[in-house]
């Protein structure tokens, strides 16, 4: 009977450092293949957002415009009319946010304790 309830005891204390290794690779209710994929995204997010506005940049604002607002043009009819530049401010606000959005994870993976090899 001791020997009975010796292996009981036995199973469950394997049975709770099993389950509680399972929650050791659980960081902030993540596992390391969550944070990872989750961080490879926010990349590639602020990878496109850099693309874009590098693309709107050479379309929209070339350095020639340099400290030039808006410029002159005439329609069909002859009438002379300011063209605002594009500075491409939308794409430029899209690649802050991105790049705001992989520091905010950063640290949010820090303050949960997720190590730093986990995001790379």
């Amino acid at each position: 009977m001791r020997i009975a309830a010796a292996l009981a005891l036995l199973c469950l204390s394997a049975a709770g450092d099993l389950a509680h290794a399972q929650d050791a690779d659980l960081i902030g209710g993540r596992t390391q293949t969550v944070w990872r994929e989750e961080m490879a995204a926010l990349e590639r997010a602020v990878e496109r957002a850099e693309a874009a506005l590098a693309a709107c940049e050479e379309r929209e604002a070339p350095a020639a415009y340099d400290g030039i607002d808006a410029v002159i043009t005439q329609d069909r009819r002859g009438r002379l009319r300011g063209v605002a530049i594009t500075r491409c401010d939308e794409e430029r606000l899209d690649q802050d946010e991105s790049r705001a959005a992989v520091e905010d994870f950063e640290e949010s993976a820090r303050r949960s304790g997720v190590p730093p090899g986990w995001l790379r």
